[in-house]
């Protein structure tokens, strides 16, 4: 098959007003599991995988994740399309090492470095020019992973000799009040780099309510970045995006954080739909947002119940069929009750978690005109 691979859709919606996926999201079998904390399988050496960005490498279907190590650091990983099989399947296979353990797509930074805490959210971007491969990723400098102690920026590693190689500092700091920036998405088209990213006070924890604003910056080599400015405000309370090219334009698909600590408060979860002619850093360039997915529906599987983000997405063009790759969030009780309810049920137990991640593939289908 020839792919096109866009970071984008985690879910079915609308493209544009003439076109919709033939996808029911009250029908879980459209939803495949692919790795997932408490239902299996995962990988040996990692406890949780999440923020799928899919691309085809070298003809190869190639999917890059983060990924919480069996010895507790944040890693980046890579899985592949086993050959010739469907890419809505779990047919992904993990990079393993000599022991079968998956392996770390680059050594872990420095202890004393910014981003010594753990990798987090890749997005891939191809060479360009004079300009090498890069995968941006979102890296943590505090001990604390949320909170007002919790301190994210946003990096960058090179594909240089074949392999991944940290270019140093970060990219993109928080400036106050919104002291860190996570999630980046980036695109390059027509000679420059577009990145996306989320900026907050800090990453929230158990008992706060989401402050999210989505800024967006440009540049000409993706190393030296404009002045961020915003996209999204916090009143409207989107956690992230994901954009692919389309036939006629460009696509945006946005998210609002998912209730990872089960607060309650949240206001609606699940994915909003914007679409441009031209890929443009000018929000007044995008339609307005369409809620094209409510996470909340009955139908929706557990694994997505509280949530979902971190979306990857792969296009056949030739069939003009899509598949997404999402985080879920769990709808879980707190750990010691899930873990006696595992047990009287006969179930194997789960590792310690504040929430529990899944990665799935959403079978969108063909698209068709209405």
């Amino acid at each position: 098959m020839t792919y096109l691979i866009r970071r984008g859709v985690r879910a079915f919606g609308v493209f544009d007003s003439l076109e919709v996926f033939m996808f029911d999201p009250s029908t879980p079998a459209g939803i495949v599991p692919l790795w997932d904390m408490v239902g299996g399988p995962m990988p040996r050496g990692v406890l949780g995988m999440g923020d799928p960005d899919v691309h085809v490498i070298d003809g190869i279907p190639t999917m890059f994740l983060g990924g919480f190590s069996s010895s507790f650091r944040n890693r980046l990983y890579v899985a592949t399309l086993e050959d010739g099989a469907d890419p809505a399947t779990a047919s992904w296979r993990m990079d393993l090492d000599d022991r079968g353990r998956a392996r770390a797509l680059t050594a872990d930074p420095p202890k004393d470095a910014w981003d010594a805490e753990g990798m987090h959210t890749p997005s891939f971007v191809p060479a360009a020019g004079e300009q090498p491969a890069r995968i941006y990723y979102t890296g943590r400098g505090s001990r604390k992973q949320y909170g007002p102690r919790s301190s994210y920026a946003i990096g960058a590693l090179e594909l240089i000799d074949g392999e991944w190689v940290r270019t140093g500092e970060p990219m993109i700091r928080g400036v106050a009040p919104r002291l860190s920036v996570l999630e980046p998405m980036i695109m390059h088209d027509r000679g420059r780099y577009v990145m996306w990213f989320q900026a907050n006070p800090h990453e929230i924890g158990p008992g706060e309510l989401p402050d999210y604003e989505i800024q967006v910056a440009e540049s000409a080599d993706g190393v030296s970045w404009s002045e961020p400015r915003a996209f999204t405000t916090s009143r409207e309370g989107f956690f992230d995006n994901a954009i692919a090219r389309t036939k006629d334009g460009w696509v945006m698909v946005l998210a609002r954080g998912s209730d990872l600590h089960r607060t309650g408060g949240f206001p609606p979860q699940g994915l909003w739909l914007s679409t441009a002619t031209e890929l443009s850093a000018d929000r007044a360039a995008w339609s307005e947002p369409r809620h094209v997915l409510n996470t909340g529906e009955p139908g929706i599987p557990a694994s997505l119940a509280r949530g979902a983000y971190g979306p990857g997405i792969l296009h056949d063009i030739e069939h003009d069929r899509t598949v997404v790759y999402t985080t879920g969030v769990r709808d879980t009780p707190k750990w010691p009750i899930f873990l006696m309810r595992r047990i009287l049920r006969g179930q194997r137990p789960v590792v310690p978690s504040p929430f529990y991640l899944s990665v799935a593939a959403v079978d969108l289908g063909v698209r068709a005109r209405e």
